[in-house]
């Protein structure tokens, strides 16, 4: 009868607002989640850590005594080691003017920068070209350019990463806060989306009921 089926589709109703619900939670929850995750790191847009490094702890590195346990970093695992288009080289080319240094210009980083990476020896030498750039501490497991920082080589500690828990996008050159939650905003968009088709189709059903 008209008054049992309105019954089950009430009740269908129901069922798929307690599940959009329950996503809707999830999806919250993973959204705060990702707000305070840290450690993330990444390169060219890529986040997260890299398999190439050691397990052992590692520290940022502002210029003071090191820690005598250290990361291993190899080259393949090193931010900023790629060519930059014009795009890219503008904007470094802007921020260059912020950093107090002497002895090497914009073009030899640059040079210095493709071939090894965003190399550090402390972290006013990252945080020119984002503030949220700091100098991480590592044993690096490969050698670098002898022409480093006109020539003070020897001084560098590690590379520059993102700090709480942030990544390095590659194309901006600057840190983002990690993308979190993408799939289950669009789990809760088709769930919505579902629940609209029912309600049409069950309110179609009714009216050619009557």
């Amino acid at each position: 009868t008209l008054d049992s089926w309105i019954g089950e589709f009430s009740g269908d109703m129901r069922s798929w607002g307690f599940l959009l619900f329950v996503v809707l939670v999830v999806v919250v929850a993973e959204a705060n989640g990702g707000r305070g995750g840290g450690g993330a790191r990444g390169g060219g847009g890529r986040g997260g850590g890299r398999g190439s490094r050691s397990s052992s702890s590692r520290s940022s590195y502002s210029g003071e005594k090191k820690s005598s346990v250290k990361s291993k970093l190899a080259k393949a695992a090193v931010i900023g080691a790629v060519a930059y288009g014009g795009y890219q080289l503008g904007k470094a080319t802007a921020r260059f003017g912020h950093w107090s240094h002497q002895g090497w210009g914009f073009n030899d980083w640059n040079r210095w920068r493709e071939q090894d990476g965003h190399l550090c020896r402390n972290n006013n030498d990252c945080n020119w070209l984002d503030r949220n750039l700091q100098c991480e501490d590592y044993e690096l497991d490969f050698s670098v350019s002898r022409a480093w920082y006109g020539g003070d080589f020897a001084a560098i500690v590690g590379e520059c990463e993102c700090q709480g828990g942030m990544q390095w996008d590659g194309r901006e050159l600057q840190c983002q806060a990690p993308q979190s939650g993408g799939f289950l905003t669009a789990l809760v968009v088709i769930l919505v989306f579902a629940v609209l088709g029912c309600c049409c189709c069950g309110f179609f059903c009714w009216f050619c009921r009557r």
